[in-house]
């Protein structure tokens, strides 16, 4: 049959006010309560709550004719204590003035803004009242400097932002997202090729002209007490003896922009893993290990040579965190308390150190590990970092996991592997393991359901890395999943070897090790971009042990569990906190001990499984 010359049948734009995308194989539906310019700028089409995906038109046109938008709609309420309340649906919301046009609908927009949220007026005015009696924290993760450090301020590590300790509130005076033209006009277009080329000569003469470069809500007062405190820092490192070209550098690395979103800001400033400021607020800052504090003039992974305090860096460092603006410096690690204290030998900066081992939430569902028969399938878990960059895959252990893998799979055919991870460049070889076996790669985005999911159906998880990763350690654990891990820095602190988890030998001293006399992390990474034989063997045996003794793997979830209801939960994390916070007060307490005891932390021990 021929059919001849036909029309092309046009994509619609729009059905009943929502906004139709087609992409990655799906049809998505915005609708107008959630502000389709904002949902497209902000990149959150795929997770945001309000957004409709269906497989085909007419199926996402179905889903609108069926949808009531009412409960999504903002209602204004009236003001409160200075602030605007919002209805959304059964929700409502307290706004300062200062967060600008937001979206409700997205919970991680409002605890940026600062918003305040309850399910009921009466709640909600309750919940205004108490904020304004407690002592306000900036959270200053969302500063754009760190969205070029890993975005490491939207790491998991730090959303306890959003459980504060008794006492204290955390702001956020993140800029609101600005919303692009609907339509890219000729004008529009020539004034983004003007930008690009002002940015790229700005980049010669960024640091003299940046104080009178725009920004918005930057006031002229902010930008004299960043002036002052830029002038007071770089005085102070060349009056002890820093050479001018390395403080040039250390300064510019502070990302002059970011520290004046900030300069208006007098309340204690919470930073993540760098300390990135001049000094011009009070700041508290949470790390992991030492390297950080060098960022990125130091990076992990390449310290095992390293003479620290020969580095041109130390001195600023330490400079720094012997200021008066540095309150307090907080680690979930007792191995990184003891390396700072030795790093700096200073009683200034010994003071300030706050350990107290991390927390986290306790999920209502878990694995319990029940009787199941012989031949029933056994799922290993093995995840990425975070960020899911695929070249963390060769740092958590991905290879030596696939070499275990594949003498595993013909010992115990009924077990499954999931690769929760991006895969970077591999050889055919291992491509073969992950097609001979029951091997599952997820690399798409997981919502927080479908990540519980995934662990609570999981029996084993697998974290054979170079060095701890502590919020994925900690999730397995409170999952109640029996934890294969390495015996990588810092691991050994929450897994204690047929206790909670089984330790594997072979990092240790070779990817990663504590030098306390230096007080430095030493770190390799290149030891893991191809398999350590020690390493897969211990993988090999601890897995057997589990598969062969379910009585065993039921204990080890069990204890692991337990560990985090009583002692690597958000109450007790919020106590170091909160002893870290009130060394920012005129009259701190008294802290002759961590706000957690050190016998919590069992100390490095190699084991072999």
């Amino acid at each position: 049959m021929h059919l001849g010359r036909r029309e092309k049948e046009l994509f619609p734009e729009a059905y009943n006010g929502f906004r139709l995308i087609r992409t990655h194989g799906r049809v998505f539906a915005i609708p107008p309560a959630a502000d389709p310019a904002r949902v497209l700028a902000a990149g959150t089409l795929f997770t945001h709550p309000a957004v409709f995906s269906e497989p085909t038109l007419d199926a996402v046109r179905r889903c609108i004719d069926e949808f009531d938008e009412g409960p999504l709609t903002p209602e204004p309420a009236g003001r409160f204590e200075g602030r605007e309340v919002v209805r959304v649906g059964s929700a409502w919301h307290a706004v300062p003035d200062t967060a600008g046009a937001i979206d409700l609908l997205r919970p991680e927009v409002r605890r940026r803004a600062g918003v305040i949220s309850a399910g009921s007026r009466a709640e909600l005015e309750a919940a205004v009242r108490r904020a304004g009696a407690l002592s306000p924290v900036e959270f200053a993760g969302w500063l754009p400097i760190y969205e070029f450090s890993g975005n490491c301020g939207k790491h998991p590590q730090f959303t306890h932002a959003g459980d504060p300790p008794p006492g204290y509130h955390f702001t956020s005076s993140a800029p609101a997202e600005p919303v692009p033209p609907t339509q890219a006009s000729h004008f529009a277009r020539f004034c983004g090729k003007v930008g690009r080329v002002r940015r790229s000569l700005g980049a010669v003469v960024r640091l003299p002209f940046a104080f009178f470069r725009p920004c918005r809500g930057v006031t002229v007062r902010a930008r004299v007490r960043v002036f002052v405190a830029l002038v007071r820092l770089v005085l102070t490192l060349l009056l002890k003896g820093c050479r001018p070209l390395a403080v040039l550098r250390f300064v510019q690395s502070r990302h002059l922009q970011s520290q004046l979103l900030l300069g208006g800001r007098r309340d204690l400033v919470f930073l993540t893993s760098m300390p990135y400021t001049f000094g011009q607020n009070p700041w508290v800052i949470e790390i992991e290990d030492p390297t950080t504090l060098f960022y990125p003039l130091v990076q992990n992974g390449h310290t095992c040579g390293l003479d620290l305090r020969a580095s041109p860096y130390h001195p600023m460092v330490q400079a720094l965190l012997e200021a008066d603006a540095c309150k307090a410096v907080l680690t979930h690690m007792k191995s990184t308390a003891e390396m700072v204290a030795a790093l700096f030998d200073s009683e200034v900066v010994r003071r300030k150190i706050v350990y107290a081992p991390l927390g986290v939430r306790v999920p209502a569902r878990f694995q319990r590990h029940d009787p199941q028969p012989p031949d029933a399938p056994l799922d290993l878990l093995f995840i990425n970092s975070w960020c899911q960059e695929p070249s963390n895959f060769y740092l958590r252990g991905g290879l030596d996991l696939l070499e275990a893998f594949g003498v595993l799979r013909t010992r115990y055919p009924h077990l499954r592997l999931t690769l929760r991870t991006a895969l970077p460049p591999l050889a055919d070889h291992y491509h073969r393991i992950i097609e001979s076996g029951w091997v599952r790669v997820v690399n798409r985005f997981l919502t927080t359901e479908e990540m519980a999911e995934l662990h609570a159906t999981s029996h084993i998880f697998l974290l054979p890395a170079a060095r701890v990763h502590i919020v994925s350690l900690l999730q397995a654990m409170s999952y109640g999943l029996a934890v294969v891990a390495s015996d990588g820095w810092g691991i050994e602190e929450y897994l204690d070897h047929g206790r909670n988890g089984l330790v594997v030998a072979g990092r240790y001293g070779k990817s990663s090790w504590a030098d306390n006399e230096a007080g430095q992390l030493r770190e390799n990474y290149e030891t893991t971009y191809t398999p350590d034989p020690d390493v897969v063997q211990g993988i090999i045996d601890a897995v057997s042990r589990l598969v062969e003794d379910a009585r065993l793997r039921a204990r080890l979830g069990r204890a692991a569990r337990a560990d985090v209801e009583t002692t690597y939960n958000l109450a007790n994390w919020n106590r170091g906190v909160k002893a870290a916070f009130d060394l920012a007060k005129d009259d701190p307490p008294t802290l002759d001990e961590p706000p957690c005891p050190p016998t919590l932390a069992p100390r490095r021990r190699t084991i072999r499984t």
